[in-house]
């Protein structure tokens, strides 16, 4: 069953443009799927390297408000990057994506396509209400393929069981493995600028097309 989502009314009212891009979906998980690859190599990749050569990171809109956004709660966004910040300097440094699944190389598709941080969640590892929050004193967790990470006042979600994931780095406990069937994908979004309706629709399209999602609901939390 999917979680309610809802967003701390305190971080709207410091953060107004703050939206939440929800994606849940039924999944068989894969190792890879060669067509996916193919286009981010032929059409993503060359379209990003395209657009890095006329605009700096901070004019891309994606990434702009989202370092707005750390700023307003407190933290650096040059020190805690989001995730989609780190995705596409990796590609302008001609350093190739890693293969994880097909899942999490959707949603690396995903946020390249958008310049939004995104995150997928296994459901079975929920627990409760998931919401947006700023992150406490005293919490944090160790991100995937990452130390310790401090989240006080981070953006950060968590559930009844605490925090399990954010637009930098998500926790290890709802990670998605080989044996996840029930995923809710998140688009962290920080600007009306950026049309998130069409950007949850491409992205419920490249599930299904990529990695063969099934029963996908859409909705956007604000």
């Amino acid at each position: 069953m999917t979680p309610k989502i809802l967003i701390d009314p305190e971080l709207l009212r410091t953060f107004p443009e703050i939206r939440l891009g929800c994606i849940s979906y039924n999944v068989q998980v894969h190792a890879e799927n060669p067509a996916l690859w193919t286009h981010l190599e032929k059409h993503t990749i060359p379209s990003l390297m395209q657009q890095l050569e006329e605009l700096t990171l901070a004019g891309i809109e994606g990434i702009r408000c989202s370092r707005e956004a750390y700023k307003a709660f407190g933290r650096s966004p040059s020190r805690y990057r989001v995730s989609s910040e780190s995705l596409i300097r990796r590609i302008r440094q001609g350093n190739a994506l890693y293969h994880v699944n097909t899942v999490v190389d959707v949603n690396n598709l995903i946020s390249l396509e958008t310049a939004l941080s995104v995150g997928s969640y296994d459901l079975k590892h929920l627990q409760g209400n998931v919401t947006l929050s700023l992150g406490r004193a005293g919490e944090g967790y160790e991100g995937i393929g990452k130390n310790y990470i401090d989240m006080e006042k981070m953006l950060l979600l968590r559930d009844e069981l605490g925090p399990f994931g954010s637009p930098t780095s998500d926790s290890h406990r709802a990670m998605i493995g080989s044996d996840s069937q029930q995923i809710l994908t998140v688009i962290y979004c920080f600007s009306d600028r950026i049309d998130l309706d069409a950007a949850l629709q491409r992205g419920a399209d490249q599930l299904c097309s990529f990695a063969d999602a099934e029963n996908i609901r859409t909705w956007i939390v604000r």
